[in-house]
């Protein structure tokens, strides 16, 4: 929807009294992700226009305001209801002296895994609704292990993709080498040497005694799988640790489906048990004990992106 519908209010310190100037107050639509942030002015008051928000906003949306100060935080979530609150939704934030992880889920938003399970938060039915804090807090871990067991990643750092800098053990009668981290975007620096690795332990300590090699010239590299090869018989590497130097970045541009749904999946399990996970997935009510379909399923699901995945060379 668009036009303006402010959230306004001031912001206090812990004690409840004390306003806060300069301080740093962001809205976040649930249903988007996408974000506004203002700045307190001298009384510590706070004005964010949801009007001005990437996509608009609509009734029924979730909206989370937040704060990050020093070591203290805050967090609330609201439901816009432009029936009752017509005019925009006054909200005063006192800060709390408890860390608790805001940061936004990268694979899905809030208003997504609401809808899978049927749930409502807390903050809009706190009889039968779930904090948001807790399933972002729990989310975040989910995602983080995903990536780990994947050696993948997701999303695109919010468009910058994400860098990594690594050393590859080589061998002079070696076809392939791989990256760690897929799927790779760009080479910025691709490297070898043909000194022993007592005389150059590594390129960061002496990138003179290496050569820098060229893309389509010198080495050729598979993005999706991240498959180097070097094809300029001048720069093959030596038999040695470390041999072959990368930066790169890497990322995606997109969630996929099948990483999106297992992200949530596995935050429902985490927080609402297995019994209503497997209820939602399979259709059927089964003892809550037994986590063997998911496992199965986790697994298919992270094969299909894993960097040990089996590669045709």
């Amino acid at each position: 929807m668009a036009g303006s519908y402010p959230v306004y209010g001031i912001v206090y310190d812990t004690d409840g009294t004390t306003p806060l100037a300069s301080v740093t107050v962001t809205a976040r639509n649930e249903s988007t992700n996408y974000t506004i942030t203002e700045i307190t002015n001298a009384s510590g008051e706070y004005i964010l226009d949801l009007g001005n928000l990437t996509g608009g906003w609509n009734d029924g949306d979730n909206i989370t305001v937040y704060i990050t100060y020093t070591s203290k935080e805050k967090v609330v979530t609201f439901e816009i209801d432009t029936a009752t609150y017509p005019g925009g939704y006054e909200q005063n934030l006192t800060l709390v002296s408890v860390s608790i992880s805001i940061a936004q889920l990268r694979y899905y938003t809030i208003q997504d895994f609401l809808d899978f399970f049927n749930l409502k938060s807390y903050e809009t039915d706190a009889e039968n609704g779930i904090k948001v804090q807790r399933i972002i807090k729990v989310g975040k871990m989910v995602e983080k292990g995903i990536d780990e067991d994947t050696g993948s990643v997701f999303d695109d750092n919010e468009g910058s993709y994400y860098s990594k800098t690594e050393h590859i053990d080589t061998d002079e009668y070696q076809q392939f080498y791989h990256v760690s981290k897929l799927p790779v975007i760009s080479v910025t620096t691709c490297a070898t040497t043909d000194s022993d690795q007592e005389t150059v332990p590594d390129y960061t300590n002496n990138s003179s005694s290496w050569t820098s090699l060229t893309e389509g010239t010198d080495f050729v590299i598979d993005l999706d799988t991240g498959r180097i090869q070097i094809v300029n018989s001048t720069y093959y590497p030596i038999t040695r640790r470390w041999g072959l130097y990368l930066v790169y970045t890497y990322g995606r541009s997109t969630v996929p489906e099948d990483i999106k749904q297992l992200s949530i999946i596995e935050t429902g399990l985490k927080l609402l048990g297995a019994n209503v996970v497997k209820s939602k997935v399979t259709g059927h009510d089964k003892e809550t004990g037994d986590l063997d379909w998911f496992t199965r399923y986790r697994n298919t699901v992270v094969s299909r992106y894993s960097s040990d995945a089996p590669l045709n060379t």
